[in-house]
């Protein structure tokens, strides 16, 4: 660590910091939930939770509006954030010129969450890191409820309402060679697919300081349901996401030279690893739905896989021609669009975009591809700056997770396209920088209590009796 000073003990009972961070646990736990409560309640009741979030987000917006000035070691994201606002404009004219709505549900997509990143800093810049870490592990414990509600979809029937689209129709079609895809208390797949990914850095940061964990099997429960949660959804963004995090960590370990923390990340891969060989043998059920997509293999990466890895990031090209400079529009090929806008459902009907550049391509065309990545890979390269000259020893395990997802998210996540995706990046961006910043500035952890002592009665002096003293006379 750097130059570090160390910052007295502040007060955490702030309201105002306090009602922020009860803001953004309570997002988190929407989050988890919104797909469950969208399928006990399809109708009209499901479209006002789908839209819940975006009030809370709003509400963060609003707390961060109250306060007098932003903390200067986040001026960079906040700059960043008003310039790519501005150089949205020409966008949303574009798509407004087709469907005001469409105009502003679309710029919503793309401009709301970068709130969440700004939220969770100052909610944490004068935390202790214990603080941090208690937040992170009440995030990492909610593997536990997701992941066996994701168990118990595959001991249901497809026609169960729990394996039913958030319309109430079936999801059949979705299953791989006869196995449900389970999407657990999620709306899609793919956003549980998102949270997996995620959970797979919140678990790290919640191990910090794992030896002095009381109740030590609560925190390997969430880890065994990550991986074997992320066969059961047959995706392969979650397997290879999640895989490809730790590759990630492990880079950035080796950037900072650090071998001890490089030979804990290679103890990890392989007890993650042993997990996958050990429910492949003993569990082959729980490990088909992916198994049968990869043609029988459960660790590596197929060709199939590295087919869409390359689709992912040039697969756009095959339209370059006939996508506007301007684009389409924004928001058209987000989920509810088609029933917001007549528009939207002209192009959505006829086609579909499943990766992040092909999306932000046929919607914003060059310009937006120019400006929205240009603002991811600013915001990569900061936080990486930031992680390679400021994280301490003491944080780099876990500063290095969270900033392989930031990576990872940043460059392939469908970030204008999924709402809560990107709300778990931008909470990445907040936490890898707020990691960054306990390093430089750390505060002091408050003391502990004294430990009570055992009360000492007063010695009682006492007199002589009269008995004594009759005594005494006759001396």
């Amino acid at each position: 660590m750097r130059n570090a000073t160390v910052t007295p003990v502040v007060n955490s009972e702030d309201p105002q910091i306090l009602r922020l961070r009860r803001t953004l646990i309570g997002l988190v736990y929407l989050l988890v939930v919104e797909g469950l409560l969208r399928k006990l309640e399809p109708g009209i009741v499901g479209i006002l939770i789908f839209l819940l979030k975006d009030v809370v987000v709003l509400f963060l917006g609003w707390q961060l509006l109250t306060r007098h000035k932003l903390p200067s070691a986040i001026h960079f994201l906040f700059l960043a954030y008003v310039f790519t606002a501005i150089f949205f404009v020409p966008c949303i004219f574009n798509t407004a010129s087709h469907d005001p709505l469409l105009a502003v549900f679309g710029a919503k997509q793309y401009l709301l969450y970068p709130i969440v990143a700004l939220a969770t800093f100052i909610a944490f810049q004068d935390a202790t890191i214990g603080e941090v870490v208690a937040f992170c592990r009440r995030v990492a414990l909610l593997m536990i409820p997701a992941g066996l509600v994701a168990v118990l979809q595959t001991q249901l029937s497809p026609s169960n309402w729990l394996n039913m689209s958030v319309q109430g129709t079936s999801l059949e079609d979705f299953s791989s060679a006869g196995h449900l895809r389970v999407s657990s208390t999620f709306s899609f797949v793919s956003q549980f697919c998102g949270f997996l990914n995620m959970e797979m850095f919140m678990m790290f940061i919640a191990l910090h300081g794992w030896k002095n964990l009381k109740r030590k099997w609560l925190y390997v429960l969430p880890v065994i349901l990550l991986v074997v949660c992320s066969y059961l959804t047959g995706s392969r963004g979650a397997v290879v996401g999640n895989t490809m995090v730790i590759v990630l960590a492990v880079l950035l370990c080796v950037l900072r030279f650090d071998i001890g923390k490089i030979s804990s990340l290679i103890w990890i891969g392989g007890s993650l690893m042993l997990v996958v060989v050990l429910f492949q043998l003993l569990f082959p059920s729980l490990m088909a739905t992916y198994s049968v997509r990869e043609g029988g293999q459960v660790v590596g990466i197929s060709p199939e896989v590295r087919e869409r890895i390359y689709g992912a990031f040039f697969g756009w090209m095959t339209h370059a021609r006939s996508i506007p400079f301007f684009g389409n529009g924004l928001g058209i090929m987000s989920n509810g669009s088609d029933s917001l806008s007549a528009y939207s459902r002209s192009f959505r009907s006829t086609q579909w975009t499943e990766t992040d550049m092909a999306t932000t391509y046929f919607e914003g065309g060059t310009y937006l591809m120019f400006v929205w990545y240009g603002f991811r890979f600013f915001i990569i390269f900061q936080t990486t700056r930031r992680f390679l000259f400021g994280v301490s020893r003491e944080l780099l395990l876990p500063a290095a997770f969270c900033q392989a997802f930031v990576i990872l998210v940043g460059l392939t996540g469908t970030l204008g396209m999924q709402p809560p995706n990107a709300i778990w990046w931008w909470l990445s961006v907040g936490l890898s920088t707020t990691l960054w910043w306990k390093s430089v500035h750390p505060v002091e952890e408050p003391p502990a209590p004294p430990t009570a002592q055992p009360t000492v009665a007063p010695r009682v002096i006492r007199g002589r009796s009269a008995y004594a003293e009759q005594l005494h006379g006759q001396k």
